[in-house]
């Protein structure tokens, strides 16, 4: 198990590396001279220099990417361009809003998605599975946008059931303990606040879910379709085993092992694929103030947020790939 755990972080390493070269990259990718390109034609002398010494444009390549790496190894991102805060603080203080509406998604997509999926595969080749394939196939396709806007008409608009922006309501404010409105609302004993926190958390995160869901649905029916047809179902089906015995004692967790890479990842992709969802319904997360960077030119937040996106799926690709180890010998020999 050592060896297989060492193996895996090892192979972690060029990756980062990568990751590293391509942050790095993105403002010096910009033809002439970045800083003057960034503020424009208007800029003085003196506003460029300072840029410059930001972004860290002096001197040769590899004089500037180790300055780079200095930088990051005292935990600094750099400046936002447009508020003149650290990335860092500005990163930490939407994090929270970006992890909670993740996690709610995660949640929804694993409570539809896997019991839908054993669903379907008990009753293959029948028409519950073939509606339910359908369904499936319209979630992977359908764009999120698409399944946003559709929403905010029906529940937002037509029935005025739910709030169709925003994190919470501008009369309800909280005193923020973990960052995570429905929590922070529930330690604070405002019931209120959590209430409203968790309706505007339902559509959000019915968008996010709906890819997931859809996914995890067809996996974990084409795995317990294959694990079905494995010799020892068949000899506890000899025994005597019920069939509910055999599908959730034997199948069902055997048929799972691959619905463990996809919702690992899937958070992962979640928390960096989230841009379109949170600028949609003007979530104040991570994935709106990348958005916002993009749009106004704000290299050293695009840089952050970009190094932070693929730190998480680093982490998590490695975490999901030694999980699957723990839970299948056969990978660990493999590997």
């Amino acid at each position: 198990m050592t060896r297989f755990l060492l193996g895996r972080v090892v192979g972690v390493v060029p990756v980062l590396a990568l990751v590293l070269v391509i942050v790095f990259s993105l403002a010096r990718l910009i033809p002439g001279d970045p800083a003057v390109t960034l503020l424009g034609p208007g800029a003085t002398d003196e506003q460029i220099a300072a840029l410059r010494a930001q972004l860290k444009l002096g001197g040769s390549a590899p004089v500037q990417f180790a300055a780079y790496l200095a930088q990051l190894a005292h935990g600094d991102l750099g400046t936002s361009l447009k508020s003149g805060r650290p990335v860092v603080d500005e990163i930490l203080q939407r994090l929270p809003a970006t992890i909670e509406l993740s996690l709610v998604a995660t949640a929804i997509a694993l409570l539809v998605g896997i019991p839908l999926g054993v669903w379907s595969s008990a009753r293959a080749d029948r028409p519950t599975d073939h509606v339910l394939r359908v369904v499936s196939l319209a979630g992977v396709s359908m764009p999120a946008f698409l399944i946003a806007l559709i929403l905010q008409l029906v529940f937002g608009i037509q029935l005025g059931w739910l709030p169709i922006s925003g994190r919470l309501s501008p009369f309800d404010v909280t005193e923020s303990v973990t960052g995570f409105a429905v929590l922070d609302g529930l330690l604070t004993l405002d019931l209120e606040a959590a209430r409203d926190a968790l309706r505007h958390l339902v559509l959000p995160s019915l968008v996010l879910a709906a890819y997931l869901a859809a996914v995890l649905m067809r996996f974990v029916r084409s795995s317990m379709n294959e694990v079905m047809r494995e010799d020892y179902i068949r000899t506890a089906r000899a025994k005597g085993a019920s069939e509910r015995r055999v599908l959730f004692a034997h199948g069902l967790r055997n048929g799972l092992l691959p619905a463990v890479t996809i919702v690992g990842l899937n958070f992962a992709e979640m928390l960096g694929g989230a841009i379109l969802t949170e600028t949609v319904f003007s979530w104040p997360g991570i994935g709106r103030y990348m958005f916002d960077a993009i749009r106004n030119r704000d290299y050293p937040v695009i840089q952050g947020t970009t190094l932070l996106f693929a730190l998480v799926f680093i982490v998590v690709a490695l975490a999901v790939d030694v999980l699957h180890g723990v839970l299948d010998p056969r990978t660990r020999r493999r590997g």
